[in-house]
């Protein structure tokens, strides 16, 4: 979960207090949790107060890389090259529309399945193949086009 919300916020500390307050509120109403859809509840919450957070920013500004990161004991080059990766997929990924930031992030870093990702996002599973096969084209696309300019 750490990983999708950061793919949102780009702030850990954010991103933990959310992950907090998301098992907070599910564990609040475990009485009317369905344990069968315990995954889609906790990433729909936590993409709800994602979403919250971002408009409380002032929404979509762009932050400096995590300053944690450089703690990691790689070298200067290594950590550029790095942060200069991570704000092209940033960038990107801001680029996309909300639907589709939303699938891609959480097939590929939460690893939901088409059930829970339908689940999720309120999307009749067999639209969620070709959802997420258009995001992709369009972020390899967005990335390509980085790539170009840089």
């Amino acid at each position: 979960m750490h990983n999708v919300l950061y793919r949102w916020l780009w702030d850990s500390h954010d991103c933990q207090d959310l992950s907090q307050e998301t098992f907070m509120r599910v564990w609040k109403d475990r009485q009317n949790v369905d344990a069968l859809r315990i995954d889609a509840l906790i990433y729909a919450t936590a993409l709800n107060l994602a979403k919250n957070r971002m408009r409380w920013r002032g929404l979509w500004r762009f932050q400096a890389p995590d300053e944690d990161a450089a703690c990691d004991g790689e070298g200067p080059e290594a950590f550029a090259l790095r942060s200069r990766s991570q704000q092209r997929v940033r960038h990107a990924l801001q680029q996309l529309d909300a639907s589709a930031r939303n699938l891609l992030l959480l097939s590929e870093f939460a690893g939901l399945s088409t059930v829970e990702l339908a689940e999720v996002l309120k999307v009749p599973e067999g639209t969620i193949a070709s959802r997420k096969h258009r995001a992709m084209a369009v972020l390899k696309g967005l990335l390509e086009r980085d790539d170009v300019r840089a």
